[in-house]
């Protein structure tokens, strides 16, 4: 039997050896990120890296999946789901689809995975009587706007060199471990190959990045992440809670959807179109204020595996661990958006050359 650290270093080396290749043909085909206004770049960047790793990722998932025994229902759905994510990003990127066929893709492939996974889902139903998670319930539309929501904000928060991809492995890690230790085999195995593919994509986004991601990966990952604690609750038959498995989810992901909602939220109150490619996020506005891409993405990876280390006791059901991550988390926030506001003051006072 082939052990996990050697499946891990294959997709490891794959994933690495698909992103040359695609950058190469990226630069021979002048497929290009040019700047704008709105880039946190300077020179035009080859795209498409994530056209290189998701077909490693989409396949390593069909394998876990049916090593896995996971129901076929369930295995379609989150393999559908996320190759309906690659090809409707990779569309996009050549004839730029309308918000509204976008949202609808993303809504039904969110929506299959819900409702395959919530069989497995009485004690939940059961719990939250008022709220019921089982289609058409309330819950299910709830939970299928976080997952919508999630995969849109992560692919807002791919706007910096290694940002998203160093927090797909700090995730990734974070499920494996999670999935290992209550019997997931095939979260266990998605968080793994997820990590892998990821790192493999960083031997060349690290800063200063050679090819960028694109929405094809980043859209993928955001799904990915955003299910997984759906797809842990029905694989493991109740072993992580259903209650317990969002929060860990969640936390494993924090610093994004921390940005991504604060932002939103500051937006809606400047009346602005939440929905038009800005530059308001935290992390574009530590690099416009002057800090550079590797330190802003290593930041937001340490914030990242805080909630790493606190995500599996969580899922296990820790008061201890949820209470660190209530207190972590806000003021790990807070400091964050103290740093941004420190930073912006420093660049604009007169002669900080910014």
């Amino acid at each position: 039997m082939i052990p996990v650290s050697l499946w891990a270093l294959g997709f490891l080396i794959s994933s690495a050896l698909l992103v040359r290749l695609v950058r190469a043909v990226a630069v021979r085909r002048a497929l290009l990120d040019v700047p704008n206004e709105r880039s946190s770049h300077k020179v035009p960047v080859p795209r498409l890296g994530g056209a290189a790793f998701v077909p490693v990722l989409l396949g390593a998932l069909v394998f876990w999946a049916d090593a896995a025994r996971v129901p076929e229902g369930l295995r379609w759905a989150v393999v559908g789901g996320a190759a309906a994510m690659y090809v409707v990003s990779l569309l996009d990127d050549v004839f730029t689809l309308s918000t509204g066929i976008r949202f609808a893709v993303q809504f039904a492939a969110a929506g299959a995975v819900l409702a395959t996974a919530a069989r497995a889902w009485p004690a939940a139903s059961a719990m939250w009587p008022w709220v019921p998670v089982h289609p058409p319930g309330l819950g299910y539309w709830v939970l299928c706007l976080w997952i919508v929501g999630l995969l849109n904000i992560y692919n807002f928060m791919d706007g910096i060199d290694g940002i998203a991809g160093s927090q797909a492995v700090v995730a990734g890690l974070g499920w494996w471990w999670i999935g290992t230790q209550h019997g997931g085999a095939f979260v266990a195995g998605a968080g793994l190959v997820a990590a892998a593919v990821a790192a493999g994509f960083l031997t060349q986004n690290w800063p200063p990045a050679k090819i960028f991601m694109g929405d094809a990966g980043s859209t993928v990952l955001g799904f990915l992440f955003a299910i997984l604690p759906f797809v842990a609750v029905s694989e493991t038959g109740g072993a992580v809670p259903f209650e317990w498995a969002g929060l860990a989810g969640a936390l494993l992901v924090w610093p994004f959807w921390a940005d991504g909602a604060f932002t939103i939220l500051r937006r809606l109150k400047a009346g602005e179109n939440i929905l038009k490619a800005h530059r308001s996020h935290l992390y574009q506005r530590l690099v416009i204020a002057g800090h550079p891409h590797v330190l802003v993405t290593a930041v937001y990876a340490a914030l990242a595996a805080g909630g790493a280390a606190l995500a599996p006791g969580v899922a296990a059901g820790s008061t201890a661990a949820l209470a660190l991550a209530a207190m972590g988390v806000p003021v790990a926030f807070a400091g964050l958006w103290f740093w941004t506001g420190r930073a912006e003051r420093a660049a604009a006072e007169p002669g900080s050359g910014s």
